[in-house]
């Protein structure tokens, strides 16, 4: 028979103190973990989105390749006039690069569709129409993500419109734009341009980078450099159907990073202290958003002629 002497064995456990000691050691441990982990996962959005770069640069070579020459910024038909001068077929707004691009003209960027895997949808959309027909027959084509245009570290709300609303859901976005131009003209006598303020439109260069209106440059057009000279890099808010989000053009009165006015359409990325691009012949780098701006200025023309060192073009 078993004796019971009456005493109970008290149990094991965590005092309140204790457990609040134990709460208050995982929290700093979260709390230096957490930046760790969200730098780990900004490198991997930064090192896709530099990969997509890449798949653009070479997608451009392969476009090079079949067809002598990068794509254009942007597309259109220019006027044509008759023996009077009436003009009878074309656009007035498509007379030489300095015209402003116009929401029914269609950007450069679908023309890499057919190297960037994107073969299905470039079959769908009808080229002969613009991308804002009042028909809507590319209405549905135009809407579509196309992943190698997204840039990971730019996240964005998802589009989704009520029943009922008359607005429909903007264009497929795009994070990259071509390289249109960039500097001003000298100061000639008998212009428009009197005085070099960027903010006078016939002071401006819209040509002598890579994609601006309807341009056709070959990497023989690329005198600085292939490696000198850049291509395409990174933006935010743009769309890839649209002219209005082609193409960008660098000025001495912009900075990376910043945009112009309420616009983010100048080079920007949601990379921390840097914008990525590519360049003519397929190489991406990141430039720091303090970079000289007379340094970006040079990488962005392609026959500028400047002294380039190895240094400034990093």
């Amino acid at each position: 028979m078993r004796v019971s002497h009456g005493v109970r064995r008290a149990r094991a456990g965590f005092t309140l103190i204790e457990l609040l000691v134990v709460i208050a050691i995982i929290g700093v441990l979260v709390a230096l973990l957490l930046p760790a982990v969200q730098s780990a996962r900004e490198s991997a959005r930064r090192a896709q989105c530099i990969n997509n770069l890449k798949q653009l640069g070479l997608a451009s070579q392969e476009y090079h390749d079949a067809f002598s020459s990068f794509p254009g910024g942007w597309y259109c038909q220019g006027p044509i006039f008759d023996q009077m001068g009436n003009m009878i077929a074309g656009d007035p707004n498509c007379t030489g690069p300095a015209s402003p691009y116009q929401p029914y003209m269609w950007s450069g960027i679908p023309g890499l569709f057919l190297k960037i895997e994107q073969v299905n949808l470039w079959n769908e959309i009808n080229f002969n129409l613009p991308p804002n027909d009042p028909s809507g027959s590319n209405v549905t084509s135009i809407k579509r993500n196309v992943a190698g245009l997204l840039c990971p570290s730019n996240s964005r709300p998802s589009q989704t419109v009520p029943a009922g609303a008359r607005t429909p859901p903007r264009p497929g976005p795009s994070d990259y734009r071509g390289n249109m131009a960039a500097g001003m003209i000298p100061v000639p006598d008998g212009t428009n341009c009197t005085t070099l303020l960027p903010s006078n439109p016939a002071c401006c260069i819209f040509d002598n980078g890579v994609m601006f209106q309807n341009s056709a440059i070959s990497l023989a057009d690329v005198t600085d450099g292939s490696s000198n000279t850049v291509l395409m890099g990174e933006t935010l808010d743009g769309t890839w159907p649209d002219a209005t989000s082609c193409c960008v053009r660098t000025n001495i009165d912009r900075t990376l990073n910043k945009p112009i006015g309420a616009f983010r359409t100048y080079w920007m990325s949601q990379h921390n202290g840097v914008v990525n691009f590519v360049r003519c012949d397929g190489s991406v780098s990141s430039l720091k958003d303090t970079i000289n701006k007379l340094v970006l200025i040079k990488l962005m023309t392609r026959s500028g002629g400047e002294t380039l060192s190895s240094e400034e073009s990093k």
